[in-house]
């Protein structure tokens, strides 16, 4: 499979709570969902008493950050809903394979953290894809008489300021 989309967990109105109640005085304009490209890995990564667990990581292409994520909800293929997809803006972007290795990384210092000296090292990648779109929602609020733009996490509700 070289493309999926995840399935929003939180709800625009779940996003906008969310950030009501860090800043009570906000006033939501919009909220518009829009999916977000990332390459998605999932690693057998080994536990202690020799088991093997599994681990799942997101690489958004255009910042180059990798994230540890749940395992992956599939959203379900909904004939004549199109998605508003976030265009390549050619600025920034990673490749696939730089995304695989900082993706690996990832696991790896966050296993070995988990494990400290027990772990013996040796995650594998199981699967990956290469378009993986996210959700997340585009909040435009004003507080106290200034305009701010704010992404809200679709999957997890964190939340991160883009423009004021």
């Amino acid at each position: 499979m070289s493309e999926l989309v995840l399935r929003t967990l939180v709800d625009g109105q779940d996003a906008q709570r969310i950030l009501a109640a860090k800043a009570p005085g906000l006033l939501v304009e919009s909220a518009k969902l829009r999916y977000h490209p990332f390459a998605g890995f999932v690693f057998d990564v080994p536990q202690l008493a020799g088991r093997i667990g599994q681990a799942h990581a997101l690489v958004d292409y255009y910042s180059g950050k990798a994230f540890v994520s749940d395992p992956w909800q599939v959203q379900d293929a909904e004939a004549g809903q199109p998605l508003d997809l976030v265009a390549d803006p050619q600025w920034n972007t990673i490749d696939f394979d730089t995304a695989r290795e900082r993706a690996k990384a990832l696991l790896s210092t966050a296993v070995l953290r988990r494990a400290r000296l027990a772990w013996r090292g040796g995650i594998r990648e199981k699967s990956s894809i290469a378009k993986v779109w996210k959700p997340n929602w585009v909040i435009e609020a004003k507080l106290e008489g200034k305009s701010y733009r704010i992404i809200v996490d679709g999957l997890n509700g964190g939340y991160f300021f883009i423009g004021s």
